[in-house]
């Protein structure tokens, strides 16, 4: 059983002492009794999305006070501690990233980190894509947009990979609409996928698919060669590790038509000016990138027959932190 320290040294380090516990469960409750312990008046309250003080189970809770998180937008504070199970940290890092939030000021507990090394790609997402949906079209038109329309490219048949609940498909579909015979969302998440098939009950043309996983092993996603004329992934590949990477482009070759073209997001941190260890664990990286550049996606793909049309890097919060690349099968 994992044991959840609160992350004293981190706070010392820092000179944190204003800080708001996210979680008023056990977790949440047991770093607030190391906190009692140390007879230290580190928080200023437990942070939680559904329990209210009234409401919270535990004694020690109720005696703290919880909070909304709205009121991270008018507290001062010096860091927010994630009080939850290590499956969650990544899914409610970036709901606070989305708010704002700068990751300088979010501290994990102190777990086994070896659990991190991979993305939990079964867990439910629908707390952060709750967060995310409405930014769809901006990132769409912000980020797709510029660099697609400069190429002649087929929307013929598009595959979303990893699709989440499909609001970068929803978006790309509005747009291209009338060149699209076929539109497929492809995710590990069942739930997610569920959410897609309600999504777009009533356009037949999407398809959908749950691609197989084994632990955390890769396995061919189960399309038949040179079916896609166009595969893009966005928000998803920025945490796959080199060797996924590595994967997931082999496959999106043998799946793409000849003068087909793929636009993929991810990492950019070993090249990026963040000042950090840039770990192998991607989860101790700034909103849990991985540890790859722009120039390991074009060494990738060209090693799988790829022409790297463009590279595009750009800011996410930290300066150059992630990369889309265009690659086109010749």
């Amino acid at each position: 059983m994992l044991e959840y320290r609160f992350p004293f040294e981190e706070c010392l380090k820092f000179n944190f002492t204003r800080v708001f516990i996210f979680g008023a469960g056990i977790i949440g409750s047991g770093f607030q009794e190391q906190i009692d312990k140390r007879n230290q008046v580190l928080n200023l309250g437990f942070i939680d999305n559904t329990v209210q003080t009234q409401t919270a189970k535990t004694d020690i809770v109720k005696r703290v006070g919880v909070h909304k998180p709205d009121i991270l937008k008018t507290s001062e504070y010096d860091c927010i501690v994630l009080a939850c199970d290590y499956k969650l940290i990544p899914e409610i890092c970036e709901c606070l990233f989305n708010m704002g939030i700068c990751y300088k000021k979010i501290l994990s507990p102190n777990i086994n980190r070896g659990a991190f090394f991979t993305p939990n790609i079964k867990h439910n997402w629908n707390r952060y894509y709750d967060g995310v949906d409405s930014s769809a079209d901006k990132q769409v038109q912000r980020r797709f947009v510029p660099l697609l329309e400069k190429y002649p490219i087929s929307y013929a048949h598009v595959l979303d990979f990893p699709s989440g609940r499909g609001r970068i498909a929803e978006s790309i579909y509005n747009i291209y609409a009338e060149q699209i015979n076929e539109f497929i969302c492809c995710d590990a998440n069942n739930e997610a996928i569920d959410y897609c098939r309600q999504r777009f009950a009533n356009n037949s043309a999407f398809g959908f698919m749950v691609n197989k996983v084994d632990g955390w092993e890769c396995l061919p996603l189960e399309f038949e060669d040179k079916h896609f004329t166009f595969i893009y992934s966005w928000d998803a590949m920025v945490h796959f590790s080199y060797k996924w990477l590595d994967f997931y482009i082999c496959e999106f070759y043998r799946l793409c038509q000849q003068e087909g073209y793929v636009f993929i997001h991810h990492s950019n941190l070993t090249s990026s000016n963040v000042k950090c260890d840039k770990s192998e664990t991607f989860s101790d990286n700034p909103h849990w990138r991985s540890p790859v550049s722009a120039n390991d996606v074009k060494r990738i793909s060209k090693k799988h027959g790829f022409t790297v049309v463009e590279q595009i890097c750009f800011d996410w919060e930290v300066p150059n932190l992630d990369c889309v690349t265009l690659l086109k099968k010749q």
